[in-house]
């Protein structure tokens, strides 16, 4: 069975259909986790029969991801601790940026401003219960006007070039922070809504910005918070989303069926203290299961009730009408009078005066047919006027017998109207009434039915019909109180019987759908669980090796991490070991381990593959640090900044130390303030600048054998140009739209600092350098390419000339062509 919809489709369903089909899972089962995973409507349509039945499609293959983007600059006015407006410059490609400054210097303003342009929010004014601190956004010195401009590099899906986006915000003078104005715009282009960038749902996953009250707050909020968090990230929202839509799904309908159990229940509970016959029939069929619904609507219909009948019964015996006793009286009166005049007349004489005019009617036609002059009878002749005499005689003995049969057929009448009116008196029986108004009047009847001989009826049933009526007047009476008392006992009962089985009829509907939706629910908490143990494994991979690093001295080792619990039960389970102790971790660590451990947690979850954001932004993540975890820390932003932009909020000098220390590839920019909130941005030192100090300070360095500086030095000399030559190149490209990813392809083929030099000065890397290094105009850039590259090689003496050499070349890298 199939129709127009088809159920949505992803990975995630992919897999889950693959657990299906692997599980041999119930078809029923199957398509509502499918349905649930795709949308309320779709769950509600596969409960009702009228969604898809098929397998859906394959999700297509994953399309390449885009380029990510990075943050080529942040400019802010009027915003925090940022007055006149105020740029954080960076590099738009994946490196380690450390932009540090005192408390109150600005540095975090920057941070706040780029996660509220970029996220819509901010975790600290979110977090923070003081209102005078939700309030303190709008800077004091310049609070208008009030703006952020967020500057980002990305390469769309199928173009060349890199395209820079603006997203920016803007707030009137006397608003409120949420009556911002925000738009974005690529450039070239009109303004448009941020949401546009489709970076609403990524940032919420994968959120690339940690602020130091989020590292805190991590492990203090509720757990399902945490729990929530990965499991997004995971992709398993999905499942979530399904799981909570069956749930709502399985209350709604659970309570139907609990709606119609509990009225059963109080049902029964009535219907067993009712003396009306019908409620032990209701109350039976309830007993058990399959309760017998036929069996309780035949009893609420009164189809084949007794009791249904007998109310009838009584309700036709209250509406009965007897004839009046007026009526009654005139029957009897017409049947006396009658009777009387029967009696008044002489039967015999009117039976002989009807045989002599039978023979006078013979003797009349005889003597004129036969024309005859005698009797007939005695054979004398007969008077001339004896024709006459017949005629006349018979016409009178007719009127005779006419006035006399009416007389008999008024008595025979009102007799048969009385013999009526006695037979059509109703019989009533009403057995199981209980009424002894029946009986009376069954007995009123009998006795008035009883007639005697005719001369004695009238008197009869003028005495008896009153009682009959008396009789049949109580009997009446009673029977519509008993109809009533019969009807207003069952009619409540029977609401109450209606109310229940029309809630049992609902339940039923959903009872089968109830069971798959809880088969489906539990299919979903089983696989799911495996689901996101196989995801959640890279993940828990990645956040060990960051806190193998991070955790420095500390003897705590991470374990398991592990997604628990459904519904408000969820949790993260963090287990580990201390000195090889099995424990959980969470209480044996210090507040500095668990920012660690927060930071190895967030990491991997900032940089999953599918986020679409290049870059990291860390504020204040090391303030907590014990000096310890300060190198582990920055192994691991080395590491992650191979691929993601890193940059780094400090307001101590520790991380920017650890990098000059340790000479890691990074770009250190400070943030002072001037009275007036003025803010200014400067670079601390560049890569190159530091391959120079380092070369200085191996010349200067009186400790170290002639044979190492005149070994080493020269590699240094030749770290610094390439590095100055590597970001001048990038600079440049970032300038000209060229995409990072295509950029550093071409870097990674140049062999020698000279092609290197070359290509930073948009050369052919095969062109010679000619008049950049010549001798006569610039003898130090001569100087210090021979060291790079003969030097390299052969080893030389350097002096502290070369190094001054060697910087005056790196500025003119970094400055100018």
């Amino acid at each position: 069975m199939s129709s127009d919809a088809t159920l949505t489709s992803s990975a995630t369903v992919d897999e889950v259909w693959d657990l299906i089909e692997q599980t041999s899972t119930p078809d029923e089962v199957a398509f509502t986790v499918l349905a649930a995973m795709s949308s309320d409507g779709d769950l509600r349509a596969q409960i009702g029969g009228a969604a898809s039945r098929e397998r859906p499609a394959k999700a297509a293959d994953k399309r390449p991801d885009a380029a990510l983007a990075y943050v080529r600059a942040i400019t802010v006015e009027g915003f925090r601790g940022v007055g006149p407006q105020a740029s954080l410059v960076l590099e738009p490609r994946p490196g380690l940026t450390v932009v540090s400054g005192r408390n109150g210097s600005g540095k975090s303003s920057f941070a706040e401003a780029f996660e509220y342009a970029v996220t819509g929010r901010s975790y600290r004014w979110e977090n923070k219960k003081s209102k005078v601190w939700q309030d303190a956004w709008r800077n004091l010195h310049h609070g208008n006007p009030c703006r952020i401009g967020v500057e980002v590099v990305q390469q769309p899906e199928g173009e060349d070039d890199a395209q820079r986006v603006l997203i920016a915000a803007r707030w009137d003078e006397g608003g409120d922070l949420d009556d911002a104005t925000t738009w974005a715009r690529i450039a070239g282009g009109e303004n448009q809504p941020v949401a546009s960038l489709g970076w609403d749902r990524p940032a919420e996953l994968y959120r690339p910005i940690l602020s130091y009250d989020e590292i805190g707050g991590l492990f203090e909020e509720r757990q399902s918070a945490l729990y929530d968090a990965l499991n997004k990230i995971l992709g398993l929202d999905e499942i979530t989303d399904a799981t909570a839509r069956i749930s709502l799904v399985i209350k709604e309908i659970g309570d139907e069926r609990k709606r119609a159990n509990g009225l059963r229940l109080a049902l029964r509970k009535v219907l067993a203290t009712a003396d009306d016959p019908r409620a032990g029939t209701v109350n039976k069929a309830l007993a058990s299961k399959p309760y017998k619904l036929d069996v309780v609507e035949k009893e609420i219909a009164g189809a084949e009730s007794p009791q249904q009948r007998l109310i009838q019964e009584l309700k036709a015996c209250a509406d009965s009408v007897l004839v009046d006793q007026a009526a009654v009286d005139v029957a009897v009166n017409d049947y006396r009078s009658a009777l009387e005049q029967k009696l008044g007349a002489a039967e015999t004489a009117l039976e002989l005066l009807s045989t002599r005019t039978t023979l006078l009617r013979d003797a009349q036609r005889y003597v004129t047919e036969a024309e005859a002059a005698d009797c007939p009878v005695c054979e004398t002749p007969l008077p001339a006027e004896w024709r006459q005499q017949v005629a006349a005689t018979i016409e009178d003995n007719a009127g005779a017998i006419e006035a006399h049969a009416d007389i008999i057929d008024g008595w025979k009448a009102a007799s048969r109207q009385v013999s009526e009116l006695v037979a059509d008196l109703p019989d009533i029986s009403l057995d199981g009434s209980g009424l002894d108004e029946v009986d009376a009047y069954r007995a009123a009847v009998a006795r008035l039915r009883e007639l005697p001989e005719q001369s004695a009826v009238a008197e009869h049933v003028s005495a008896e019909w009153p009682r009959v009526i008396a009789a049949h007047e109580a009997l009446t009476v009673g029977a519509a109180r008993r109809a009533d008392e019969l009807t207003d006992a069952w009619a409540p009962l029977v609401e109450e019987i209606v109310t229940w089985l029309s809630a049992e009829k609902a339940a039923r509907e959903n009872d089968a759908a109830l069971d798959n939706l809880n088969d489906a629910k539990k299919w979903l908490n089983d696989h799911g669980s495996q689901l996101r143990d196989q995801r959640m494994q890279p993940i828990v991979d990645s956040a060990r090796d960051i806190w193998s690093r991070l955790k420095q001295e500390s003897d705590v080792d991470l374990g398991a991490i592990e997604l628990l619990g459904t519904g408000t039960q969820r949790r993260v389970a963090l287990t580990g070991s201390v000195d090889g102790e099995d424990t959980g971790v969470l209480s044996v660590m210090s507040q500095g381990e668990l920012h660690a451990l927060a930071l190895a947690l967030f990491i991997p979850r900032a940089t999953v593959g599918d986020s679409p954001f290049g870059f990291l932004f860390l504020d204040d993540p090391i303030q907590a640090m014990d000096p310890a975890k300060i190198d582990g820390f920055l192994a691991v932003l080395q590491e992650i900044a191979k691929t993601r932009q890193v940059v780094v909020f400090s307001h101590d000098d520790r991380l920017p130390t650890a990098i000059r220390r340790l000479s890691v590839d990074a770009t250190l920019l400070e943030v002072s303030r001037e009275p007036g909130s003025k803010i200014s941005v400067k670079r601390a030192e560049v890569t190159a600048d530091r391959y120079a100090a380092d070369a200085y300070s191996l010349i200067r360095d009186e400790g170290v054998p002639a044979h190492v500086k005149n070994a080493a030095g020269p590699g240094l000399f030749r770290l610094a140009v390439e590095s100055a030559a590597k970001q001048r190149y990038f600079h440049e490209c970032t300038r000209t739209g060229v995409a990072y990813a295509k950029a550093e392809e071409d870097w990674a083929k140049l062999t020698g600092t000279k092609a290197c030099v070359a290509v930073s000065l948009g050369r052919d890397p095969k062109e010679s350098l000619g008049g950049w290094q010549s001798p006569h105009s610039h003898p130090h850039r001569n100087n210090v390419m021979g060291i790079c590259t003969v030097g390299v090689h052969e080893g030389g003496v350097l002096g502290l000339d070369d190094v001054r050499d060697l910087r005056k070349t790196v500025r003119d890298l970094l400055g100018s062509k």
